[in-house]
């Protein structure tokens, strides 16, 4: 008060209050206030409820995922490569404040309209993780077997349930699927496969099989398929996956390494 706008609200259910979803909430609203970035949502106030239940309140982003935004108005490859390397350096700067996300995939990657000029922003740290500070006074921790993320976009080290701590290169990991999605049209591994395996497999899938190269997985795409994906690019069938071919296949797959010392730093 006295200021009125219109804002997201975020608060958590009645019911769903334990002691570690308030810490990671927690976690959240003071990731979201350590950084400044005009393509990460901002965080503007936050407290408690009558009810005890913690809430803030985030700048509102009216946009729609990446993904779907780059179909929709048709961009080529040199304007969804432009988009994409906005949302990297987005994500740079959260991890030069120590944050990592650990759950990036196009619904949280949202392109909204200013004007004729799309404003990509990168909402929703509510699973990042804190590198080099605490960020609340309750210790967050990730429970053994519980796997922090989406599988589809999850790196190997995530699927992995071991010791191994995850940090930045998760992220990397993740905006290399992205940009495989908004290059081809499809993800590394098919959705209803991995959906239907059973737990172990989906985690065995992510962390052993290599995914098909962007320019491979055009050229098997069946006729209608591939079509539609190259026309949303402005392209044909051919021609996408002729410019695909070594240097996007090559920073897809650097980006997707399952060994992460061989991932881009």
């Amino acid at each position: 008060e006295p200021i009125r706008r219109k804002v997201a609200l975020k608060v958590i259910k009645p019911g769903m209050n334990s002691r570690e979803v308030v810490a990671r909430f927690g976690a959240e609203r003071q990731a979201l206030a350590l950084m400044s970035h005009p393509n990460i949502a901002k965080v503007l106030d936050g407290g408690t409820t009558e009810g005890g239940l913690p809430f803030f309140v985030m700048e509102l982003v009216k946009g729609i995922p990446i993904t779907k935004f780059c179909d929709e108005h048709r961009l080529d490859l040199g304007s969804r490569l432009k988009l994409f390397s906005t949302i990297c350096a987005a994500v740079q700067h959260a991890h030069q404040k120590g944050i990592i996300h650990r759950d990036l995939k196009p619904s949280n990657v949202l392109v909204e309209l200013h004007d004729v000029t799309p404003i990509p922003k990168v909402i929703d740290f509510g699973v990042a993780k804190a590198i080099n500070q605490q960020l609340t006074g309750q210790t967050v921790y990730t429970q053994y077997s519980q796997m922090i993320g989406t599988p589809l976009y999850m790196s190997p080290e995530q699927a992995q349930l071991s010791g191994l701590d995850v940090d930045t290169r998760s992220d990397i990991y993740s905006l290399g699927v992205i940009l495989y999605e908004l290059l081809t049209g499809t993800t590394p591994f098919d959705a209803a496969k991995l959906k239907e395996a059973g737990f172990d497999e989906m985690r065995r899938i992510i962390r052993e099989d290599a995914p098909l190269r962007p320019s491979s997985r055009v050229s098997t795409l069946k006729n209608i398929d591939a079509s539609t994906v190259s026309t949303r690019r402005q392209t044909d069938p051919r021609q996408l996956a002729i410019s695909l071919k070594r240097e996007l296949d090559w920073v897809c797959m650097k980006a997707m390494e399952k060994d992460r010392t061989r991932r881009y730093e």
